[in-house]
């Protein structure tokens, strides 16, 4: 085959075939095979509904700030300090390598039309915003969170650590060329001319070193063609073959041929022997992948909570276990855990990948900062953002209500029935007031710029208008009815200035303006209506949360409404044709005495839409309905232990920390290793004629008894102490999830009871402010000649500023317990392990036990413990069954083995 070409065509040949090796493959082909296999491990443990991940991609969505818009392999460089570039170019009195901008430069790290691209998936306002509602909250927060992508790319690690414990495995190759040109001189040749030599060989350096030399003055550097395969058993084999090409360009152009075909197999048989060892970093790998898909789904949970009402509570994302600083695999792995004596167990984490956290709620706080009627804090996320923008709302309306009456004290200040002192009052208040408002919403910015930089990942000088949807059913009094009522004061209040009625033209157009307000008070009795129909339709949700007292009191409650806007639509039904009358006797002669009566019915109007404000008050607000929860924390106790997928990985966590004793327990064996070996060459200068009688075969055993096993004795006791460790807070965590669930089921019940009293507060204070103001608005009792008007009383003024107060407050309040509520029923499905994410990272917001009736169809009951430490390990250690094991756990040296006893204490000892 040799002779097919020349010799110097073989030599050409030869190089251009190392060439082409020595290339390689590209950075992208490397990029994506990685990236190909990590999908494929990641879609092969997606094998359980629960922890599915769908669709899973690395690559960054285009629309994204950090989407990188360059060649992936081929980065520009990114903006350097100007005084730490220099020394890329030079450095030390030396020239740097002077390729650095080969692939150009960038001015910016974000991605340059990122701002351009979000009006193709949300919608914007005129100047350039973003319209926020929950749903688009979570779109920009998959998009563009950080935190969310380091997630992904974590998962994704873990996965390749699972493709580097397999490739160990895999039958590997490993080889290369190694073509060598001498030119030899006459003096040094002997010969009086001189030879020009090409040697192209290959040879495994780890069977034989000195094989390849096929002459004297080729000067070969021998290198590895290989294949070796590691076994689940923890045998090696290595099958190795090297030959060696010369070229003679001297003289008569010879040239020779040899090869060498070797193996070699070694297995251990007890110590590094056996499955338990060798695969145990497999094992591992592939169970923190598992765990990692786990972890994955727990955080899309809770990353939607944090959106939603600002809770991250308890959540913890994927980790990856092994590889010195962050490196893929399990290098320099012993088995020996975290926080090793001698081993690298505190720098790998090998083994012992950590407890994934409960929940923070078991120290017994409320989500949220500050307190609002019965321990109803702020709630954090997307949800506390339009909760403090409905709390600037109920403060705005509070100032405006409080402007608007100041009017009226003005007004009798100036008739003499209310003294100075409670009109200053209501000034100072006003101010205050102001104060609050401007505080509220300097306070919203903040909290909006926080929430778009923190939670969702953008800068915090995009402009963002939240979507108030969720807050319609808290506007207990439609800004339209107000704004109706507001025109009729202000009408009563331009026709009531100046000493004299206005002119009959005048008066005439007033009259236009009166009935022109008419249909708007006809379609704000048709919202009213709606409001009724909708109380009715949630009195059934209503009874669920009531006792058999409450009942009737809410049907009585709706009799009663009813009637009031039946009695109201009498009242308004009677009002028609008047002003047509009243302005069909306006005269000249007539001109004051009509308008005290236009006037005195645009009071009597304002009076009727405050009453139909007050029933619409009362009938929006007994129509709001919270998702009734009758679950008991034994049965959610269960749920959780089924569900919950941090639970799983928990227990698998106490378990690779039980696996390890045995990991451990096999390195305080003997060394007995069997091994195999042979070469077999070639004779006639030919580079395929395998010769039997040029070879040779080698057996051998080596035994090495365990003198000295120090190290392995402290790192097997430090595994058997880890094991209980870990076992303990296996058990503190189920006691912290137990707690967890009963403190949430009890927040339910209080903010379930909180809301009804709150809902009572609210109905109280409407009314209160209602008097109050009509109190005051009731003209004074005329007076003869030289008295003075009738004072109202001296409280007046502080009484309507106390109620409206306590009117803001218990809107406040309410609004508050609803959306806590609303927050710890999503934190409930959480900590129960039930919440379900859809694939847009969405909550899917089902009736709990619904939820739970679906998750636990067919579940089947889990162990609570891990098994015990099996009793020849024990025995094997040293260790006195006799006596119990936590008292041997500060012995210095274990007592000597015993015989077991028939009744074998030593499960009991462990559990208790």
């Amino acid at each position: 085959m040799i002779a097919w070409f020349s010799v110097r065509q073989r030599a050409v040949w030869m190089l251009v075939l190392l060439a082409v090796l020595a290339a390689g493959c590209s950075r992208t082909r490397y990029r994506l095979n990685a990236d190909r296999e990590g999908r494929e491990l990641i879609d092969e443990h997606s094998n359980d509904p629960r922890w599915t991940v769908r669709n899973f991609n690395l690559n960054y969505d285009p629309r994204s700030r950090y989407f990188e818009p360059n060649n992936q392999d081929h980065i520009p460089m990114p903006p350097d300090d100007p005084a730490a570039h220099q020394y890329m170019h030079y450095v030390s009195g030396k020239r740097g390598w002077k390729y650095w901008h080969r692939w150009g430069d960038q001015q910016d790290l974000q991605a340059p039309q990122w701002r351009e691209l979000l009006g193709t998936y949300l919608p914007t306002t005129e100047d350039g915003g973003v319209k926020l509602d929950l749903d688009g909250a979570v779109q920009l927060a998959l998009i563009h969170s950080p935190d969310y992508r380091t997630q992904l790319e974590t998962l994704f690690l873990s996965a390749l650590d699972v493709s580097t414990e397999r490739f160990r495995f895999v039958t590997q190759f490993f080889g290369g060329l190694g073509p060598t040109f001498t030119e030899t001189g006459p003096v040094l040749a002997g010969a009086g001319t001189g030879a020009s030599v090409l040697g192209v060989s290959t040879a495994p350096a780890a069977t034989d070193p000195n094989f390849g030399v096929a002459a004297a003055n080729t000067g070969t550097q021998p290198t590895n063609w290989r294949f070796t395969k590691s076994f689940a058993t923890g045998g090696q084999a290595v099958v190795g073959f090297a030959n060696a090409f010369v070229w003679n360009f001297a003289g008569n152009n010879t040239d020779a041929a040899t090869s060498l075909l070797s193996f070699s197999f070694i297995q251990p048989l007890l110590r590094a022997g056996g499955r338990a060892v060798s695969l145990e970093q497999l094992t591992i790998v592939e169970r923190t992948l598992l765990a990692n898909m786990r972890a994955m789904q727990r955080y899309r949970q809770g990353f939607f909570t944090n959106i939603a009402v600002g809770d991250f509570s308890g959540i913890t994302g994927p980790q990856r276990v092994g590889g010195f600083s962050g490196g893929t695999g399990l290098t320099g792995f012993t088995g020996q855990g975290s926080a090793g004596l001698g081993g690298v167990g505190a720098a790998t984490n090998i083994g012992r990948a950590g407890f994934s956290a409960a929940t923070n709620q078991a120290t017994g706080a409320i989500a949220g900062t500050g307190f609002a009627g019965g321990n109803a804090g702020q709630v954090g996320g997307f949800v506390g953002l339009l909760q403090q923008l409905q709390q600037v709302r109920n403060t705005e309306d509070s100032l405006n209500l409080q402007l608007r009456t100041l009017a009226l004290l003005e007004a009798n200040l100036q008739a003499g029935v209310i003294d100075i002192t409670q009109v200053d009052t209501f000034r100072q208040n006003i101010e205050t007031e102001r104060a609050n408002l401007l505080a509220g919403q300097i306070n919203l910015e903040n909290a909006k710029d926080t929430f778009k930089r923190q939670i969702i990942g953008l800068p915090p000088d995009l402009d963002v208008e939240i979507d108030d949807t969720m807050l319609k059913q808290f506007q207990f009094i439609d800004p339209a009815m107000r704004k109706v009522e507001y025109r009729y004061g202000d009408f009563v209040k331009e026709l009531s200035e100046g000493e004299s009625a206005p002119a009959v033209e005048t008066l005439a157009k007033y009259f236009d303006e009166f009935e022109s307000v008419r249909p708007e008070v006809v379609t704000r009795f048709g919202e009213v209506q709606e409001d009724l129909k909708r109380l009715e339709l949630a009195i059934p949700e209503r009874r669920k949360l009531m006792t058999p007292e409450e009942v009737p009191l809410l049907e009585a409650e709706q009799v009663r409404l009813k009637d009031q806007l039946a009695d109201l639509e009498k009242r308004f039904e009677a009002t028609a044709g008047e002003a047509q009358r009243l302005r069909g006797e306006l005269t000249e002669a007539t001109r004051e005495k009509i308008t005290d009566a236009l006037v005195a019915q645009a009071v009597a109007m304002q009076r009727l839409v405050a009453e139909l404000s007050l029933v619409e008050a009362r009938a929006r607000l007994e129509s709001i309905v919270i998702e009734p929860i009758e679950l008991e924390s034994p049965r959610a106790l269960e749920v959780a232990r089924y569900a919950r997928l941090d639970w799983m990985n928990n227990r698998a966590t106490v378990v690779n920390t039980w696996r390890l004793i045995t990991f451990n327990a096999n390195a305080l064996r003997s060394n007995l290793t069997v091994s195999f070996s042979g070469n077999l060459g070639t004779v006639r200068d030919n580079a395929v004629s395998f010769d039997p009688k040029n070879g040779d075969l080698i057996g051998s055993v080596r035994f090495d008894p365990p003198f000295t096993r120090l190290l392995e004795r402290n790192n097997y006791r430090q595994s058997l102490i880890n094991y209980q460790q870990d076992r303990r807070t296996l058990i503190q965590f189920e006691d912290s999830i137990n707690q967890t669930l009963r403190q949430d089921l009890r927040v339910l019940r209080q903010l379930r009871i909180n809301l009804e009293i709150q809902r009572r507060a609210v109905t109280i204070a409407v009314r209160r402010v209602d008097k109050t103001l009509e109190d005051l608005s009731e003209p004074p009792a005329p007076v003869l000649p030289g008295q003075q008007a009738e004072q109202l009383a001296s409280n007046a003024a502080f009484n309507l500023l106390t109620a409206i107060s306590d009117l803001r407050n218990a809107q406040n309040n309410f609004l508050s317990v609803w959306m806590n509520y609303y927050s710890e029923r999503m934190q409930l499905q959480r900590d129960l392990g039930i919440m379900q994410i859809d694939d847009r990272g969405m909550w899917i917001d089902e009736p709990v036990e619904d939820v739970i009736a679906m998750v636990m169809e067919g579940a089947q009951p889990v162990e609570e413990l891990p098994p015990p430490v099996p009793v020849e390990w024990l025995q094997d250690a040293g260790f006195d069954l006799n006596r119990p094991l936590d008292e041997q756990m500060h012995d210095t040296e274990p007592a000597p083995p015993e015989e077991v006893p028939a009744e074998n204490p030593v499960r009991l000892s462990i559990m208790r």
